[in-house]
């Protein structure tokens, strides 16, 4: 979370040094000027000219900043630039007043200092570079320009061993900077989880961070209850700033109140749902596994194995099939619509189970709609006609969701642009719809016609029950037959896509994916 917090705040860090050195140089800059008297105009000009070309160079920086335009490079180029201002201002000093002069000059003793800046970065590789920058600078200065132009006879302050020992000082400066930043952060880190030790909502101890999104964040917690056993689960937690939203607090209360009526292998349940101190929280099972989504990046551009497919997409349907048939304790149908399903939402364990959660903007077609008439809910991409339109939905708007993600695990591509804009949306009308064996080959007809029909166009036409479905992709046989391989081989998919995420670095980003869409 530390790392996390660093990289977010590193354009408001720079943008606060760039303030600084804009006022400082440009200050400099007047202050030379002002001393012609003491220097002379040339050199007053000269140098008034420099540090008014750095000033300018951090005020276009700091609007740039302002802007949202930040690059990791930034920090790196604006440190070798403040450590080597003094190098600069020695050599105006040097052909402008000489050598001695340029050896005694003000600007050296604010070298350390500069390095010392470095620290505001709270990299300690950089605070290390901008020593040894300051002190291979210094040396070279002396070295090729200074040494050749001094008399015979110096001040022993100018000669080489006490040059050296600054060099030497300008290294330990940033040796010294470095070991404050390392402390500094380890402190903060030691804090931060000294922190998150006690983050307790009742007895669900928190810890660690797995998804956030905008409104909400999801924890790993050990559920505690008194008699000693522990349990791990999800807890998802709204966002104290949103806590007071009347109408995201209603949708998450939904979300609670469906979710714990529902009880089915592939549907993640729902344990509790509370309100501790400021804030509202969801415990749900834990899934050890990743979404979907991450699944299908892992394998872009050629799909997953084809009994894989199958047998996520059995269980996907045989969820929605239970979801579109629930009852309410009267015995009556809910007719309930998830209207969100898409590869985020679907969790996969590492033992090949498959899960479908958020159930955020799911809704009875007999209750009352929480959200605004005329707003589209849902994951853009994964939207029916009848979605966009906003007409009346039953389940077989989640069967053309689960018809798109079929196809995208089949062929490895996206099917509908991910936009929200006109032209991108008009696509789910108008885009030709071709099989997956025309990307692939190896799928076979029969596999070809069940994903078709769910991505009927016309609902009239589409798979009637998501039951039928489930039931035409458990008799496929052939190589696309999900038994007995469909769940050994999506375990295997998600151990190799586990891998690569790990080795990319991308595990934050995709596990705030797991979010429901009501907390983005």
């Amino acid at each position: 979370m530390l790392r996390e917090h660093l990289e977010r705040d590193a354009p408001a860090r720079e943008a606060s040094v760039a303030r600084f050195m804009v006022f400082a140089t440009a200050a400099s800059a007047v202050l030379a000027l002002l001393l012609n008297g003491l220097i002379g105009w040339r050199l007053s000009i000269a140098l008034a000219v420099m540090l008014g070309a750095m000033a300018g160079w951090y005020a276009v920086q700091l609007v740039l900043l302002k802007r949202g335009w930040f690059h990791p490079a930034v920090p790196w180029i604006n440190v070798a630039l403040e450590v080597s201002a003094p190098a600069l201002i020695f050599i105006v000093d040097l052909f402008a007043q000489g050598a001695e002069y340029a050896l005694t000059a003000p600007p050296l003793a604010i070298w350390g200092t500069l390095v010392g800046l470095s620290a505001l970065r709270g990299s300690r590789p950089l605070a290390v570079t901008a020593g040894l920058l300051a002190a291979a600078e210094y040396a070279a200065l002396y070295a090729f320009l200074a040494s050749p132009r001094l008399p015979s006879e110096v001040w022993v302050t100018l000669q080489p061993p006490l040059i050296a020992t600054r060099c030497f000082l300008l290294c330990c400066a940033g040796l010294v900077t470095a070991a404050f930043v390392g402390h500094f952060n380890r402190r903060a880190a030691e804090a931060l989880a000294a922190v998150r030790a006690k983050d307790v909502l009742g007895k669900y101890l928190l810890g660690e961070r797995i998804g956030v999104g905008g409104m909400a964040e999801v924890f790993r917690a050990n559920y505690s209850p008194e008699g000693g056993f522990e349990k791990t689960v999800a807890v998802k937690r709204v966002l104290p700033a949103y806590a007071e939203d009347q109408d995201f607090v209603a949708l998450f209360r939904q979300e609670a109140s469906l979710c714990s009526r529902l009880n089915h292998p592939n549907i993640v349940q729902v344990l509790d749902f509370g309100r501790f101190a400021d804030t509202y929280f969801l415990a749900m099972e834990y899934v050890e596994g990743l979404t979907l989504k991450r699944l299908l990046d892992a394998h872009r551009g050629r799909g997953l194995p084809l009994p894989a497919v199958t047998y996520v997409g059995h269980e996907l349907l045989r969820a929605l099939d239970y979801v579109h048939h629930r009852t309410d304790t009267d015995g009556k149908p809910m007719k309930l619509v998830h209207r969100d399903v898409n590869p985020p939402n679907v969790l996969v364990s590492r033992l090949g189970e498959v899960k479908l959660t958020d159930f955020g903007i799911a809704r009875a077609q007999r209750a009352a709609r929480v959200t605004q008439a005329g707003l589209i809910k849902g994951k853009p991409g994964y939207l029916a006609p009848e979605q966009l339109e906003d007409g009346e939905l039953d389940g077989r708007t989640d069967l053309f969701a689960v018809g798109i993600t079929l196809h995208e695990l089949l062929t490895g591509v996206e099917l509908f642009s991910r936009g929200i804009s006109e032209r991108e949306l008009l696509e789910v009308y108008e885009l030709p719809i071709r099989p997956p064996s025309k990307v692939r080959p190896e799928v076979p007809k029969e596999l070809d016609e069940i994903v078709l029909r769910l991505l009927e166009r016309d609902i009239a036409r589409r798979t009637p029950r998501a039951g039928i479905a489930a039931d035409a992709l458990a008799a496929l046989e052939g190589p696309a037959a999900m038994a007995p391989e469909g769940q050994r081989q999506l375990a295997a998919a998600v151990k190799y896509a586990a891998n690569v995420t790990k080795q990319s670095g991308v595990q934050s980003k995709a596990d705030a994916e797991t979010l429901p869409a009501t907390s983005r």
